[in-house]
């Protein structure tokens, strides 16, 4: 809570109610054998800040409709239930979003508390700056939701770049976003092995789970491709698949990486979080890749100027270095 911009925990149960009454209007899913018994879903996209979480969940995996009757326990809008909302946008989005985000998460784990109470199927975002998210997931198998994680490796300065692109086109069209630094990025890779591995165990737990490794990059135009993808058809095991619902899995040969997600008896170790490692902290080597590299962040600062000063000069500051970084082979 910030002293700034006040608020108490009815002011939280307030924006909670406000929210239940077309938040929670969906239907529960019940096992088809015994529809006295819940049969709960929860979906997961994970990935640092940047590594485009977002875009996967509303342009890929909800236009599938497959989602209809899950709960999304964030959105932009929710931050607009602070009492001191209007207040704040005098001072613009960034300032919105940085004073708003100790109240999102107190709403946010309240819409959950109650979500994962009632067993309704949710869908979660986590970006891998809390620790926390590695917690849940033990007592979500126990309760019988079934997993379905999208893991989405970025390399690190790739998912930097995107985070202050997202920040400038943010301020250009009104939308609440803030500035991510790269070692606040190289944080949430501290808290990436036990989240993922977390997340990777409860698949195993509850058959009908599966999960999913995705890469972005630049050779792509940061278009995503799936790795590799998992299915729990028995108790304690995750198959690999030979593609993904009938696409081949994208070839990263200067990776040096076997690609796949599997467990059984003889192997009950995660191995996930391994393979997405080695996508984010490989470097930018080749000429045509450093090249896009600096050819994205020379755009972005393009688009950058024209706002000046609405956009904060640490944004400046790291697309400049990255140009100086990489413009020369």
């Amino acid at each position: 809570m910030t002293s700034q911009y006040p608020f108490s925990d009815d002011d939280v149960q307030h924006a909670f109610d406000q929210l239940s009454a077309t938040l929670f209007d969906v239907t529960r899913d019940f096992d088809p054998d015994d529809h006295q018994l819940p049969s709960p879903k929860i979906l997961i996209v994970a990935g640092a800040q940047g590594s485009g979480k977002t875009y996967l969940l509303e342009k890929n995996l909800l236009p599938s409709e497959r989602y209809q009757n899950y709960v999304r326990l964030y959105l932009p809008a929710f931050r607009e239930l602070h009492p001191s909302y209007a207040q704040m946008q005098a001072q613009g989005v960034l300032h919105v979003y940085e004073h708003t985000e100790t109240f999102i998460w107190a709403l946010g784990g309240k819409v959950f508390a109650h979500a994962f109470a009632n067993k309704y199927n949710i869908i979660m975002e986590s970006a891998l700056d809390n620790i926390e998210f590695a917690k849940f997931p033990p007592a979500a198998t126990a309760a019988g939701y079934r997993f379905e994680v999208h893991m989405i490796a970025c390399q690190k300065e790739l998912s930097h770049w995107a985070t202050l692109d997202r920040v400038v086109k943010s301020i250009e069209s009104g939308e609440l976003e803030r500035v991510v630094s790269l070692t606040q990025i190289e944080e949430a890779q501290f808290n990436a092995k036990a989240i993922l591995d977390a997340f990777e165990n409860a698949c195993t737990q509850v058959p009908g789970s599966e999960i999913t490794l995705y890469q972005r990059d630049l050779p792509t135009n940061m278009e995503r491709q799936v790795l590799c993808h998992s299915t729990c058809d028995n108790y304690a095991e995750l198959t690999p698949q030979a593609d993904f619902k009938g696409q081949p899995f994208a070839q990263v040969p200067h990776l040096g990486v076997k690609f796949g997600i599997l467990r059984n008896a003889q192997a009950n170790s995660p191995c996930a979080y391994l393979q997405y490692a080695q996508v984010v902290h490989a470097g930018l080597i080749s000429e045509e890749v450093r090249q896009k590299m600096v050819q994205k962040c020379c755009a972005t600062l393009a688009k950058a100027h024209p706002l000046m000063p609405a956009i904060p000069a640490e944004v400046f500051r790291a697309l400049s270095m990255y140009v100086l970084k990489y413009v020369h082979p």
